[in-house]
């Protein structure tokens, strides 16, 4: 008799469990922003303050409506990274997600990749919410980086 009372609730107190946090629990998923606490300043930059945010006149350079995310690209290789951005493009069709690339004449100059996205070699993705607020660093040429990015956005629209 005594293993029957066991068993029962041994049965009985995952089912509670599951019962309980399916009645009162949320699962809900955020992204944290990046460059919220001081951190590292890049050399050669003017000093930022914290919480960090891109100023509105860069964002200006870079149009995208107010409702949704943004993504740069800093790079213009032509191998890996090219069929992860073409991924990255078909993947956010019904996503609020403006994609941009950097024109070719800025990558020369990386005052702006370093200074302003404070991006780091070698990330050449930098998303971005629509306050300016950097929200992710990605490699474009890394599948992984670009799983995590497609993750992310998710996560940041809630289409999960």
């Amino acid at each position: 008799m005594k293993k029957v009372v066991y068993l029962f609730i041994a049965l009985l107190l995952p089912i509670g469990i599951f019962l309980f946090l399916k009645i009162f629990a949320r699962n809900e998923f955020d992204v944290q922003p990046l460059f919220v606490e001081k951190g590292e300043t890049q050399i050669g930059c003017f000093p930022i303050t914290y919480p960090y945010a891109v100023p509105d006149s860069v964002l200006n350079l870079y149009p995208f409506p107010g409702d949704s995310l943004l993504l740069i690209r800093f790079d213009d290789k032509q191998d890996e990274s090219d069929k992860q951005w073409t991924r990255l493009t078909k993947s956010f069709q019904s996503f609020r997600i403006t994609l941009k690339r950097t024109p070719a004449h800025e990558l020369k100059n990386p005052y702006r990749r370093k200074c302003i996205f404070l991006l780091q070699e070698p990330l050449d993705l930098v998303l971005l919410d629509t306050k300016g607020v950097v929200r992710g660093q990605y490699l474009s040429s890394d599948r992984e980086d670009v799983d995590r990015l497609i993750t992310e956005v998710t996560i940041l629209l809630k289409k999960y």
